[in-house]
């Protein structure tokens, strides 16, 4: 169920981050509230934490301890938590696309939600997670993806690394994109196009 205030949605959001610094584990922020620091939209919906896989299970037991309702939704990639009928989603791979690894960390932006400063997922990273998950019955990660190439400095050489996984989507993405006048280097398509041909 939806938060019903966004108050509410940074309540729990703090008492998340409290439990996984508590534990120990390091973690970015992705998803919606990742859009939302770089100045895409707004979310009222839920929370996306991303953690490296090895310490899912430790997010888990420390969101436990701090009073949230736990359960595995997927032992594959995704971990859930409830507070206040906010969920947070434990996420260390998303659709297949992106493992979550150092590299993540490494370059994860520090930025400033609700006055509190926390690690976002790096722009290029969450680019491919929102065009590989876009749909029809999902066209916000499309525009969110887009946005994202038009708005924010993008390490290509990494995109295109991050991209090889899916080439197909993320091209479709990037050439849309390019069509509304974001400037994109020429070996970013030879990449993609090599990529799809593999």
């Amino acid at each position: 169920m939806p938060p019903t205030t966004r108050r509410a949605l940074f309540n729990v959001l703090d008492a998340a981050v409290k439990a996984l610094e508590d534990t120990g584990v390091p973690f970015v922020v992705g998803g919606g509230l990742a859009a939302e620091a770089y100045q895409l939209r707004e979310t009222i919906n839920d929370i996306d934490l991303f953690v490296r896989p090895v310490d899912a299970p430790r997010a888990l037991e420390g969101l436990a301890r701090h009073g949230f309702y736990v359960w595995i939704e997927d032992p594959h990639w995704l971990y859930k938590a409830l507070k206040d009928r906010i969920t947070v989603d434990i996420i260390y791979e998303s659709t297949g696309i992106v493992h979550v690894g150092d590299e993540t960390f490494e370059r994860a932006r520090w930025m400033d939600i609700d006055h509190t400063r926390l690690p976002i997922m790096p722009p290029e990273d969450l680019f491919v997670m929102k065009a590989a998950a876009a749909t029809p019955s999902a066209p916000k990660h499309w525009l969110d993806a887009v946005s994202l190439l038009a708005s924010q400095p993008m390490d290509w050489e990494y995109l295109a690394f991050r991209a090889a996984r899916n080439p197909r989507k993320i091209l479709q993405a990037i050439v849309h994109a390019y069509q509304d006048g974001v400037p994109v280097p020429s070996f970013v398509f030879v990449r993609l196009a090599q990529d799809l041909i593999k």
